[in-house]
């Protein structure tokens, strides 16, 4: 007895549409029954570069079957009614794009059958600045959309997916306006990843349903979040542009939230800049550098709040170090010694992760502070550097200038401290930032 066609149909449906594409197809020939199934499954069409083009065709749609040529793939995708549940073509080349596809046609198609889940990765080296059809940008279905190496139409009043729900952009071009247009075109956002890529002088960030921003290895003048009270996780990182850092303000925002930020040395901090709702904050910062350790009491400030501290240690050497300062081989322990309490440290913060941990005397001075002011602390994590902890004699240098001062009077009754070496492989992925069923994506 053939009980897997006993099944119901709409079961069926939902298994056939998890196949690849071609055993998807093929299974319209086992029975009559299944003919019209896998046309009426919701389509899931995932394509690797060597898909695109058919004589270096090597990689798999799925486990161990040869996809098929694209000229097959666009036939397939118009001779299917829809819905496309899942559609990603990524890193094509130019010479593929000529060859096989037509832009247009591809946008038009996608937009009649209803795609939800759109990535199109273009070729970086190639074809960055190729415009994206407008067709894409106002397909009413789609729901997730992921572009690589794009430009956006000119028309900043053209229509957006009013069911958009993330959004990611890396190395794409955007004309002024757009993002406040699609913003307010899009109530239903709750993502949006702006990353490597050319963005307006000024970005207001508006929303009921945002919840999450990375804005990484963008410049712009000014980032407002204006009106988003859901708003849960801002990563902010390498965000200066040529001449000056980008101003960060932050109107209306949720009672709790992460924020993620590279510190630099002429950022801007006073008094009336207090954002009470960050929970947990990330921030970049030298202690050999002065006048970022004059400057870095008066930013943690601004958050009163703080339970948890993530302060990522960072060297003139290091080539994606935003410092702009020179080491004064101080170690700064007077000014330490002499700086005020400060509210989050006294009052809030429980857990201190100190990332890239050296073992310099500066960054000593600071943990004494700690161990002064710091009352609610429960654990503080050092996080060794790869080059430390791959000598035996610096692990035993380190652990014993951090005992000593873990056995000095705390103002905290009860914390732990913690030598830790790096983690096996890098953890931090644009995803993982963006995942916000992860509570603190740097752990």
């Amino acid at each position: 007895m053939d009980r897997i066609s006993a099944l119901p149909d709409d079961l069926l449906r939902d298994v056939v549409s998890h196949l690849p594409i071609r055993d998807g197809a093929r299974t319209a020939a086992l029975a009559s029954h299944w003919r019209g199934l896998w046309r009426s499954a919701p389509l899931v069409l995932r394509l690797p570069p060597a898909e695109l083009e058919p004589e270096r065709a090597a990689a798999t749609v799925g486990p161990m079957n040869r996809p098929p040529p694209p000229p097959a793939v666009r036939r397939v995708l118009a001779d299917h009614p829809g819905p496309f549940r899942a559609v990603h073509l990524t890193h094509f080349s130019m010479a593929s794009l000529k060859r096989e596809l037509d832009l247009a046609e591809w946008a038009c198609l996608l937009a009649d059958k209803g795609v939800q889940d759109l990535a199109l990765l273009n070729d970086y080296a190639h074809i960055r600045g190729r415009r994206l059809p407008a067709d894409i940008l106002h397909c009413a279905s789609l729901c997730r959309l992921f572009l690589l190496s794009w430009t956006f139409p000119d028309t900043a009043g053209a229509e957006v997916s009013p069911h958009l729900k993330e959004l990611r952009m890396f190395g794409t071009d955007v004309s002024d306006g757009y993002v406040d247009h699609m913003l307010a075109c899009s109530p239903e956002l709750e993502a949006l990843s702006l990353i490597a890529s050319r963005m307006p002088k000024r970005i207001n960030l508006r929303g009921q349903s945002l919840e999450c921003i990375l804005h990484l290895m963008c410049a712009a003048d000014e980032l407002a979040v204006v009106d988003a009270p859901r708003m849960v996780r801002l990563v902010l990182w390498r965000t200066d542009g040529d001449t000056k850092p980008m101003n960060i303000k932050i109107d209306r925002a949720p009672e709790h939230f992460l924020l993620y930020i590279a510190l630099q040395a002429e950022t801007k901090a006073s008094p009336s800049s207090i954002v009470p709702s960050v929970k947990i904050l990330a921030l970049k910062a030298n202690f050999g550098v002065f006048k970022e350790v004059n400057m870095l009491p008066s930013f943690l400030r601004c958050f009163p709040n703080i339970d948890t501290l993530h302060i990522e240690v960072t060297s003139l050497n290091d080539p994606m170090s935003t410092i702009d300062g020179e080491a004064t081989g101080r170690y700064h322990g007077r000014f330490w010694r002499e700086a005020h309490p400060i509210q989050c440290l006294k009052s809030t913060v429980e857990k201190i992760v100190i990332h890239e941990f050296r073992g310099d005397q500066s960054e000593y001075e600071f943990l004494k502070f700690i161990a002064k002011h710091a009352k609610k602390l429960q654990a503080l994590l050092l996080v060794l550097t790869r080059e430390k902890f791959a000598s035996a004699e610096e692990v035993a240098k380190i652990t014993h200038e951090v005992g000593a001062i873990s056995g000095s009077k705390w103002a905290a009754d009860k914390c732990l401290v913690l030598l830790v070496g790096p983690k096996v492989k890098n953890v931090w992925s644009f995803r993982r930032a963006s995942d916000l069923s992860v509570g603190d994506p740097l752990k």
